[in-house]
């Protein structure tokens, strides 16, 4: 079993599980106390992020067709990063939907109830819905999460509770002997496969000895958790709480006394949520002290939008640390002494790049029996491009966007501008080599390409008899079909260039 160390985390919603930000996180976690991640893997609507192989997820859909899960979890662990999955236990829309004889089910109509946002539940007392967890937990063990963070795990507490009925459950059951006898079986079962189990809880868990409705008493969980996961967020308490009027004006006192009540009850660890959205950044170290009068505990940042700008200011200004913006890739200003690059699909050039004339020709690749290529759309060969050189086409074109976006955003405004310049829908396009001369323009085009580039191109820039600076004469008419047949094995329309006086390379 791993040990339990101080660990200091943001969370990460299931559509910020990119690269590019966790290339951000790690960035930021050598300036301030971070070193560790929360990952959402598994969502309220019981989306999986990752291609589980379970036979109950599979059945309904709700695997990942292809994920990089366990791609970032690696890249992580490589750098120290303290990896814990993020696993929505009994919201599960989607198992609720399909398999309704394991749902809460709303007595007036005999079909799964609905809460107050819409969701269904899988019925907490059912031992099919704990055995379909834990098997997820352990595929998520196996892909190399240091943690498994239980959230939901608990009865429901938002909507109509008076139409709920839970099958095969007698009058009178008990809601926190169930969510205690689910912790016990998981922590069995998970314990031999090395990793930590946690499970987030409500605020209020700190400070009540009853389950309250939903099932949480601290002293039934605490026993079957290696750490412990309140959620003192200060807004979210009601109002006369500890006699303030507005509890969340107050974020050290309420994180400060809500640690004391809870560590009176338990020894285990624990790291509760700070709370990271709606605060200024002194109002979130103020959490941070709250916790740190107690103890030197862990703790967690929740934002649900995954931006944590404010908090890494908080922890900066703690420390008295500068903090300096992560840097993804070269610019084009650093790119403009690169050798000449070229990228090859399976059988031809996709992508040749000469960066000190400052063009590139891409081109899709054809289909070829029998062989999978990956750049058969305008997207993927587009993103073949460096992004400094993308953010140069978008800057000149005028099209708005943020030099920190996904690069997936990037690619889509650029694969529409390329479509748009040909005159063609993604669909429609085929294989020609597309030339885009971004240090004059930027704009796509198929003809007009000067005959020394387009040969470098298709020899994916082995030509040598001429030095780039060198202008060359055209004595002929440039065939693009039949340039385009050569390479790439495909017949496309007679296209021929009349011969300028002078091409430069």
């Amino acid at each position: 079993m791993a040990e339990v160390d101080s660990n200091y985390a943001v969370y990460v919603p299931p559509h910020k599980i990119t690269q590019r930000t966790l290339d951000g996180m790690v960035h930021y976690a050598s300036q301030t106390p971070i070193n560790a991640v929360v990952l959402h893997v598994k969502t309220p609507r019981g989306r999986l992020l990752w291609p589980s192989k379970n036979p109950t997820a599979v059945e309904m859909g709700v695997a990942a067709g292809h994920s990089g899960l366990a791609r970032h979890v690696a890249r992580l662990k490589q750098d120290n990063i303290h990896t814990i999955a993020k696993l929505d236990v009994f919201a599960d829309h989607q198992l609720a939907a399909s398999r309704p004889d394991m749902s809460v089910i709303d007595a007036r109509s005999g079909a799964p109830w609905t809460d107050a946002n819409g969701l269904h539940w899988s019925n907490p007392s059912d031992s099919r819905v704990w055995a379909y967890n834990i098997a997820l937990a352990k595929e998520l063990a196996g892909l190399g999460f240091d943690e498994i963070q239980f959230d939901y795990v608990r009865f429901p507490s938002d909507g109509d509770l008076s139409a709920i009925t839970y099958p095969n459950t007698e009058a009178g059951f008990s809601k926190s002997n169930y969510i205690q006898s689910f912790l016990e079986k998981a922590s069995r079962e998970l314990k031999p496969l090395g990793v930590l189990l946690s499970a987030d809880i409500f605020g209020l868990t700190a400070w009540k000895t009853d389950d309250f409705g939903i099932g949480q008493v601290l002293e039934k969980m605490a026993p079957h958790l290696d750490v412990i996961c309140p959620m003192f967020y200060p807004s979210h308490f009601p109002a006369g709480f500890l006699g303030k009027q507005s509890p969340g004006e107050f974020p050290e006192m309420i994180m400060e006394a809500s640690m004391r009540s809870m560590q009176r009850r338990t020894d285990k660890p624990i790291r509760p949520w700070i709370q990271g959205f709606w605060y200024r950044p002194d109002q979130i170290a103020a959490q941070i002290e709250g916790i740190e009068e107690v103890s030197p505990s862990s703790w967690s940042v929740w934002s649900p939008s995954g931006n944590y700008g404010q908090s890494y200011r908080a922890m900066a200004d703690r420390s008295g640390t500068c903090l300096t913006p992560p840097k993804f890739y070269a610019t084009l200003a650093e790119l403009k002494n690169e050798a000449d690059r070229s990228i090859r699909g399976n059988s031809a050039v996709v992508n040749y790049t000469n960066f000190k004339s400052g063009y590139s020709i891409i081109s899709l690749e054809a289909y070829q029996k029998g062989q999978r290529s990956s750049y058969t759309s305008p997207a993927a060969v587009v993103g073949t491009l460096e992004e400094g050189i993308m953010d140069h086409i978008l800057q000149s074109r005028g099209i708005s966007f943020k030099t920190n976006a996904n690069p997936h955003t990037k690619r889509k405004l650029i694969s529409d501008l390329l479509c748009s310049d040909l005159g063609k829908s993604a669909r429609r396009m085929r294989p020609q080599p597309i030339y885009i001369d971004w240090s004059q323009g930027c704009t796509f085009s198929t003809g007009n390409i000067p005959k020394s580039r387009l040969e470098l191109f298709a020899h994916g820039g082995r030509e040598e008899t001429r030095e780039t600076s060198t202008e060359i004469e055209a004595s002929e008419p440039i065939n693009i079909a039949a340039i385009s047949e050569s390479i790439f094995g495909v017949v496309m329309e007679p296209m021929v260039i009349q011969p300028t006086m002078v091409f430069s390379r």
